[in-house]
C-alpha cells in the first residue's frame, strides 16, 4: 500500500467516526428527552397508588356498612360510635394489608338521621338512620380521609309516621 493510499484511508477513518463533542451532545438530547419522561412515569405511579388507597379505603367502609346495616344489629344501637378496629365489634374491621400498610383506622357512627322531621309535624324522625364510616389512613406522610354515609329506614316499624293523609 502506497503513502497515498494509507492518508486517504486515515482520512475516511477519521470521516466515518463520531467525535466525543458528538457523542455528548447526543447524549444530552437523549437524556434531556429521557428525563421528562421517567419524570411523567413516576407521578402517574405515585396517581395509580393514591388511587388505589382511596379504592381500598371505599371498598373497606362500603363493607363495614353493609355488615352494620343488619336490622338486628342497627336499630338496638342507637345511638353509636365505634372505632375501628374495636374487640368488642369484630364484625366491623379494615382489611390487614390495608391497615398495616397505611396506618388505616376508621370510626362506624349509627344516629337518628339529624336535620330529618316528619313531613308537615316538624317532628324528630324516629324511623331513620343515618350510618356513617369513616376511614382514616397515612399516605406519603398525610393523612387521607374517606367518608361514606348512608340511610337505613326502618319500614317495619308499628309506629310509623307519615305525612300523608288518605
Amino acid at each position: 500500500m502506497n503513502r497515498t493510499n494509507r492518508v486517504n484511508q486515515r482520512e475516511r477513518n477519521v470521516r466515518e467516526g463520531f467525535t466525543l463533542v458528538e457523542v455528548m451532545i447526543a447524549v444530552l438530547i437523549i437524556g434531556a428527552g429521557v428525563i421528562p419522561v421517567m419524570a411523567m412515569f413516576m407521578q402517574s405511579s405515585r396517581t395509580v397508588e393514591k388511587g388505589g388507597a382511596i379504592l381500598e379505603a371505599t371498598i373497606a367502609a362500603q363493607n363495614i356498612l353493609d355488615r352494620a346495616k343488619s336490622d338486628a344489629f342497627l336499630w338496638s344501637n342507637i345511638p353509636l360510635e365505634i372505632s375501628i378496629p374495636d374487640d368488642k365489634f369484630p364484625q366491623f374491621k379494615l382489611p390487614n394489608f390495608f391497615a398495616e400498610k397505611y396506618k388505616a383506622s376508621g370510626t362506624l357512627k349509627i344516629e337518628l338521621a339529624p336535620g330529618h322531621t316528619v313531613l308537615g309535624t316538624g317532628e324528630i324522625e324516629q324511623n331513620l338512620i343515618q350510618l356513617t364510616v369513616t376511614v382514616n389512613w397515612i399516605e406519603y406522610q398525610s393523612l387521607r380521609t374517606s367518608r361514606l354515609i348512608t340511610y337505613q329506614a326502618n319500614t317495619n316499624s308499628f309506629d310509623l309516621k307519615t305525612s300523608a293523609r288518605f
